[in-house]
């Protein structure tokens, strides 16, 4: 194993940490010592991979955002029509953002930090951007597929930022107050919005 891969591995041991401290308190509570105790390292070790809290914070957006990401897109690779795409993806944001609590927990977390930290906030607008580009070509490959006379009067993006904010409040509210929800009627709705 060479030492970048070593480096690496460390530097994934450190954001696992991060996640448990965040699924379990509150960002503005948890210190570089919490994490290097979660992860098993003292401080200063924590701090030769990771020389501030924003880079360790930074890492972790890329590596949970980037996870996201790929495993969505994914899910959607090979030869699916449009109304098995929106299928998926609806069924995918339920299970990331709705079914998983700790997934929300971490990202109202980020969210916070963001309104504190301006270099967080850049980077979590590009992931609600990158997230809302992806709902969106789902709905223009559904719409592409139905004559225009049965279209929405709604464009895709105004559409995708409507699933977006269901998806993620949806996962928000769980978590905070569970209630017995049907999650194939959520799914349902969603996808009805993807094929406009």
């Amino acid at each position: 194993m060479d030492k970048q891969e070593k480096i690496r591995k460390k530097k994934i041991i450190i954001l696992d940490a991060l996640k448990q401290c965040l699924q379990q308190d509150v960002y503005s509570r948890i210190t570089v010592q919490d994490v290097a105790d979660e992860a098993g390292f003292s401080k200063g070790g924590l701090l030769h991979y990771f020389p501030t809290k924003e880079e360790m914070y930074l890492e972790l957006m890329e590596y949970i955002f980037n996870d996201i990401q790929y495993d969505h897109r994914e899910v959607l690779k090979g030869n699916l029509e449009s109304k098995e795409k929106a299928s998926i993806s609806a069924l995918y944001g339920i299970e990331r953002f709705i079914l998983d609590t700790s997934t929300i927990r971490i990202f109202i977390n980020l969210v916070m930090y963001a309104y504190e930290e301006e270099k967080i906030m850049i980077r979590l607008r590009q992931f609600i951007r990158q997230h809302l580009e992806l709902y969106q070509n789902i709905i223009d490959d559904a719409r592409s597929d139905i004559p225009s006379r049965r279209k929405s009067d709604f464009d895709a993006e105004f559409t995708a930022r409507i699933a977006q904010m269901i998806v993620l409040s949806t996962g928000l509210f769980e978590s905070i107050d569970p209630v017995p929800m049907d999650t194939m009627n959520v799914m349902k709705y969603i996808i009805s919005l993807f094929k406009g």
